[in-house]
């Protein structure tokens, strides 16, 4: 029988595509791709916004009709935080919250024996106190590029963020797993390690034994740990959120080479108003710290964010300020989002919600900023030599990577041997594409 996924959402959900996968693969499945014909289709869903729960549903029926006897599993925080919607899709034959995602197997099976939908979403709300997630991934659609779960969970309670009751209180994984994942992934050889978690800035900082700050805490334990691996690889963070961390804290990380030098650092608005509003424990020059910080340890440093348009109350003046963060910070990535209600949020209820054309205006207008100043940014690394992770040949020839500062790199490899998954230096020349154009040293 064959498998088939769609993943929406975050680097989370990607990883866990993933555990799902080989806990199919371990049942006899063979994975198909996300439009072929399946005979189960499993949603991972995201639910952070209206989009991503329309996508689910439109995908939903598209391979049902595609395949009218697929059985239809959709799992992850849509049914958690909305289990009453979930269950008005008729397509769907079994539903799951976000703990049970690697039972999805056995559920199929139970299925199939007398064909009754199962909802296996107990409430709404999670309670998990414990990282209780069973092994890692070892099978990874990427050559290059690994993804590692670190930790769940968030208790920051922004307020226009449904997640930590999508996904519950902070659990980090246990170190030693971590780093047994890590090892088994650079044997195997993979050459980027990328941490990922739901606030991956809170890794360890429920438990007392990480907050010594005399030594190594919190996510610094496990970069420090996994730096210890022996071989050639880096390690990415997949997000560090400034309502954990603040420029003290970001420069601790200097001393880790295999480190790369970019981070995802969510500013979400560049108004002091709106983000005291979204209830996010930082300020605007706050934030610019830790900026300065980063790019007077390297000006190459690869910055990318998450910004909202239309908060409520999100005054021109507010809107503006976020877009004077944006030419300030000179961002890699901007990725843009209207603001969208969501439930068990206070920002929902909040008063002076924003017209959806004006968030749709605004968020287009940060979006094109966004794209200008990363092209400024690109072009500011020309004639700089930058270590980027060969990934994969093109039609037209030309080699992709990732440089250490995430930024994306084409460049002509005149040898003509396989260099996927190695190390080079290339010498950025011209701007192409969303990234830079090169030439191999």
């Amino acid at each position: 029988m064959k498998v088939s996924f769609y993943t929406l959402g975050c680097k989370v959900n990607q990883y866990e595509t993933q555990a799902v996968g080989e806990a199919f693969r371990r049942a006899g499945y063979e994975i198909a791709g996300e439009e072929d014909l399946a005979d189960v289709y499993v949603v991972n869903t995201c639910t952070v916004t209206r989009l991503a729960d329309r996508k689910s549903r439109q995908y939903i029926r598209r391979m049902k009709k595609a395949n009218p006897h697929a059985v239809v599993v959709i799992m992850g925080c849509y049914p958690q935080t909305n289990p009453e919607e979930v269950a008005q899709i008729e397509e769907a034959d079994i539903i799951l919250g976000t703990t049970e995602k690697t039972k999805a197997p056995e559920y199929v099976a139970k299925f199939l024996e007398d064909r009754k939908t199962q909802h296996h979403v107990a409430e709404p709300k999670v309670t998990e106190t414990t990282f209780n997630e069973e092994g890692g991934v070892t099978c990874l659609e990427s050559k290059t590029r690994a993804l590692i779960k670190i930790q769940e969970g968030c208790n920051r309670f922004c307020s226009y963020c449904v997640i930590p009751y999508a996904r519950g209180a902070v659990r980090s994984r246990d170190l030693s797993e971590i780093v047994s994942e890590a090892e088994k992934l650079v044997k195997a050889g993979y050459k980027e390690i990328v941490l990922t978690g739901i606030n991956t800035a809170l890794y360890g900082l429920e438990n007392e034994a990480f907050l010594d700050k005399s030594k190594a805490y919190g996510i610094e334990t496990v970069v420090e740990a996994i730096s210890c691996i022996p071989g050639d690889f880096r390690i990415r963070l997949g997000s560090m959120e400034p309502t954990v961390v603040d420029a003290e804290y970001v420069s601790r990380l200097f001393k880790y080479d295999k480190l790369c030098h970019h981070i995802h650092l969510a500013l979400q608005s560049g108004s002091n108003n709106i983000i005291r509003a979204m209830n996010r424990n930082y300020t605007a020059e706050s934030y610019l710290d830790i900026v300065r910080v980063l790019r007077e340890f390297d000006p190459c440093y690869g910055i990318t964010t998450d910004i909202i348009t239309g908060f409520p109350g999100e005054t021109e003046e507010d809107f503006q300020a976020s877009l004077d963060m944006v030419r300030k910070v000179k961002y890699l990535k901007v990725h843009g989002f209207p603001y969208s209600q969501r439930l068990f949020t206070p920002a929902a209820e909040m008063d002076g919600q924003i017209a959806p054309p004006v968030k749709k205006e605004r968020n287009k207008e940060l979006i094109a900023l966004g794209e200008e100043v990363a092209a400024d940014f690109c072009r500011s690394l020309i004639g700089i030599p930058q270590r980027v992770l060969a990934e994969e040949r093109g039609a037209d020839g030309l080699w992709r990577g990732h440089a250490d500062n995430f930024t994306e790199i084409y460049f002509l490899d005149e040898s003509g041997n396989d260099i996927s998954n190695t190390f080079v230096t290339v010498i950025p020349a011209l701007p192409y594409e969303e990234g830079l154009l090169g030439r191999k040293e």
